[in-house]
């Protein structure tokens, strides 16, 4: 149970499965010849010999002599995380270039669809991944039912998340339940709170007006999402926005 949760977590750090399967053999043996990677991992020789040449170029393990015969051995597994600081490391050389590649391109809008619980989290995450300390995010959104569509858990941890990143944000909400109950705790958690009546202005979806672009969000519809990424349909929407700021008390 334990190799099979490990395996599996060295596929998300990019393993292929048999590079998986031999590393962690090659740490629960110690040392270990080609014929005992095979026989532990149940692969064949043959596939063990085009492996392990990689596994050393990449540094997950070493190789020595023995009597004659040559083993395998893994140095430390801290080198793992080394390994993937080199990673970071690289692309943090490589960002600037990058970027000026990409800002050489003529800007054009973009729009990204999001869908499902996990696309919400995308959708959310992507508000504070846009935005440094003290920016601000303008947003009409409504209340009504909303804990039953949108998991509790995942919103406190965000609104934690947004106060940490010092990022405001701005709401013209309506006046249900739910939005009594946020707000005793508005300056604490960074919100400027202004309450439309709820029997006359009543909407459950939600829009985010951020960076430069504007997320447009039903919560009843199975989660429906989009980021329309666009400085001048982001700048039409934070004039509309505070025209009705400004003319709400």
């Amino acid at each position: 149970m334990l190799m099979a949760r490990l395996e599996e977590s060295l596929e998300k750090l990019g393993f292929h499965e048999k590079k998986a399967k031999i590393y962690l053999a090659v740490l629960e043996l110690g040392e270990a010849s080609v014929i005992d990677l095979a026989n532990k991992t149940g692969l064949k020789r043959t596939t063990v010999y085009n492996i392990v040449p990689e596994m050393i170029r990449d540094g997950l393990i070493k190789t020595g002599i023995k009597h004659k015969h040559r083993f395998f051995f893994v140095e430390n597994p801290v080198n793992l995380k080394q390994e993937l600081q080199d990673k970071i490391n690289l692309v943090d050389h490589l960002l600037p270039e990058l970027k000026a590649i990409h800002n050489v391109i003529p800007y054009k809008p973009r729009i990204t669809f999001y869908e499902g619980v996990g696309g919400m989290k995308d959708l959310y995450q992507d508000t504070l991944g846009s935005l440094h300390g003290g920016g601000v995010i303008l947003s009409y959104t409504g209340f009504r039912d909303y804990y039953q569509f949108m998991p509790r858990e995942y919103m406190d941890w965000y609104v934690d998340e947004r106060v940490r990143r010092k990022i405001r944000i701005k709401m013209i909400v309506p006046d249900f339940p739910t939005t009594r109950e946020i707000l005793p705790q508005a300056q604490s958690t960074l919100r400027e709170i202004k309450v439309v009546p709820g029997g006359q202005w009543q909407f459950s979806a939600d829009t985010e007006i951020y960076a430069d672009k504007v997320a447009l969000i039903s919560h009843t519809e199975n989660f429906i999402g989009v980021i329309v990424e666009s400085k001048e349909i982001n700048q039409m929407q934070r004039m509309a926005f505070e025209i009705m700021w400004n003319a709400l008390k």
